[in-house]
């Protein structure tokens, strides 16, 4: 069977939506149609507002269109007669494109015809619009011009487009399920973070439940690293620009710097990565080949000026805590330093119930794209080597990713697969070559010489915010019991029982297990019911029976009944499930 390309019918597909667009709305102008990773968008500026609701009257006109077998007409056209034929047609977002591929010296652009619709367009196509399977149209919204709000706003419509009915109903139950455990309503319902149009938007603000997450987690990795020598550091949120600009980040981060000025004429950026930082305080001193390993971590927060259109939930912010580490040492070093890295991780995704659902990618440079990345030839060519070899010893199966590279090095990218089989990017090991030399670190090996450290870089988790919607989606908030905000629930039965359940709820909390007592004037039913919304994974349940033997009735998430204990069968109980980070 040949092999299916969905980008290419996606692709076709937004063609569709945009002859569709002008048949109904005749006097749009046209902004761009790509196919994208989940479906395809079309950018459009329609004479009139369209809501969702106008939705199933344009995908009506698609299916109309797509019936008639329409062809994919393809012709090259000289630049000059491009432009005008733009400009005429009063399409001014694709003028300004033919305008632009004019001044990087192109003779000649592509435009595709589909039915009475003509697009500026590299393709590729279908044939015809008999072969673009079963599509749906999901969603408005806006969009700017070319991603600047200083451009006009367009109309994004967005749609998806499969080889068959069955792949895109798949899909459709697959997005709903998605839409469920998406971790802004999550978060919202469990109360851990919310933002603030008075504080800015992509600038979360976490509430005490959020905040534990965030601690434990720092606990844990804290936990793990120390057993590898790892050393805690503290930087500054700010540096000047100098700083970014030997490391080479000023130049990648150019478009994302955010900019602090002093009363008294200094300048300052807010820190968009920590390891320039780092190796500042490892200059700070003489080093000798003794000291080597040094590894520093710290969990600290990395600030980017995104596109406010780009910008949502947790998973994309401009302020945002990453635990970041980087290591010193010398070339025979990096090896050992890097798997000790490798096993970090590991333990680290064991705790939190996410391993076994990995793979690792080997993440290379594209020699085709040379100025994306820093640093000399040789080095790249012995760090990949290295990358190659780790992956080999630790048979961790790494598929080389190419072009997917660090500016400074390549990388060891964990990806981690979500409860919905969605990839998502989390630890990472990077050797880094470059910046040492660039920063004119140095240390004096055993025979009295000046040499250049390596850096390895390292997250564990990559930032807290993206770590925690993934685990959020992943386990639908149902955390487990040592990340769980509320640890316990304890429900009296009536009023009559609370005192005895404000002895259980205060035991609870010397013993440091987090809990909360529902002595409010509800059923046990509601009370239990309120208690299952907020995922929490235990319930104490007190009532006349419990009262007399002195015992709780002990029930979990999902409501298993566990029967009666005493209070310190229980406590035995979740301490064990906290000290090994089980599940309930």
């Amino acid at each position: 069977m040949p092999k299916i390309d969905l980008k290419k019918i996606r692709h076709s597909c937004s063609h569709l939506l945009a002859t569709a667009i002008q048949d109904l709305y005749p006097k749009t102008r046209f902004g761009i149609g790509p196919a994208i990773e989940q479906g395809f968008y079309y950018d459009f500026d329609l004479p009139q507002k369209i809501s969702e609701n106008d939705l199933v009257k344009i995908e009506k006109k698609m299916k109309a269109l797509a019936k008639k077998n329409l062809k994919f007409e393809k012709k090259e056209v000289k630049i000059d007669e491009a432009e005008e034929m733009m400009k005429k047609a009063g399409q001014p977002y694709k003028a300004e494109l033919v305008k632009e591929l004019k001044k990087e010296g192109k003779k000649k652009v592509i435009f595709y015809k589909l039915g009475d619709f003509i697009d500026l367009c590299e393709g590729p196509h279908l044939k015809s619009t008999k072969e673009i399977g079963s599509f749906k149209l999901l969603s408005v919204a806006g969009a700017y011009w070319r991603g600047s709000e200083k451009n006009p706003m367009l109309t994004r419509i967005y749609g998806t487009c499969f080889e068959s009915k069955n792949a895109l109903e798949k899909h459709l139950v697959h997005r709903e399920e998605a839409k469920r455990r998406n971790h802004r309503k999550i978060g919202k319902n469990l109360d851990l973070f919310t933002f603030s149009d008075l504080v800015g938007p992509g600038l979360p603000l976490y509430t005490e439940k959020g905040t534990i997450i965030i601690n434990e987690l720092y606990k844990a990795l804290l936990e793990i690293s120390k057993k590898y020598g790892v050393q805690e550091v503290r930087i500054p949120h700010m540096a000047k620009i100098d700083l970014y600009k030997i490391s080479g980040h000023a130049e990648k981060f150019k478009g994302e710097l955010l900019r602090v000025k002093s009363h008294y004429g200094l300048e300052f950026i807010l820190k968009p990565v920590n390891c320039p930082h780092h190796t500042q305080i490892y200059a700070s001193r003489p080093r000798s080949y003794r000291d080597l390993p040094i590894r520093y971590i710290e969990s600290t927060a990395q600030h980017r000026d995104e596109k406010p259109g780009e910008i949502g939930g947790l998973t994309r912010t401009r302020s945002f805590i990453v635990d970041d580490g980087h290591t010193f040492c010398t070339m025979d070093q990096i090896k050992q330093e890097a798997i000790n890295t490798c096993k970090i991780i590991e333990e680290f995704y064991k705790g939190a119930g996410l391993w076994g659902n990995q793979w690792i990618s080997l993440s290379i440079r594209d020699p085709k794209t040379p100025e994306k990345y820093i640093g000399e030839e040789p080095d790249w060519k012995k760090a990949e080597k290295m990358v190659q070899e780790i992956s080999n010893e630790l048979k961790l199966k790494g598929k080389v990713m190419v072009g997917e590279a660090a500016i400074y090095g390549p990388k060891i990218d964990y990806m981690s697969k979500d409860s919905l089989g969605n990839d998502h990017q989390l630890g990472t090991v990077q050797i880094d070559f470059a910046m040492p030399k660039r920063f004119g670190l140095t240390y004096v090996d055993k025979d009295g010489k000046e040499k250049t450290p390596v850096m390895l870089h390292r997250a564990i988790m990559g930032s807290y915010e993206r770590f925690i919607a993934f685990l959020l989606e992943h386990f639908d908030g149902a955390l487990p019991v040592w990340l769980s905000p509320v640890q316990v629930a304890v429900i009296p039965i009536t009023d009559n029982h609370n005192p005895y359940a404000q002895k259980i709820h205060q035991s609870l909390i010397e013993a440091g297990i987090r809990a909360e007592l529902n002595d409010r004037s509800n059923t046990v039913s509601a009370k239990i019911r309120d208690a299952e919304i907020q995922k929490i994974p235990y319930m104490l349940i007190v009532g006349d029976r419990e009262v007399r033997a002195k015992k709780v009735n002990v029930r979990t998430r999902g409501e298993k009944v566990l029967g009666t204990m005493s209070l310190g069968a229980f406590l035995k109980r979740i301490s064990q499930d906290i000290d090994k980070k089980r599940p309930v």
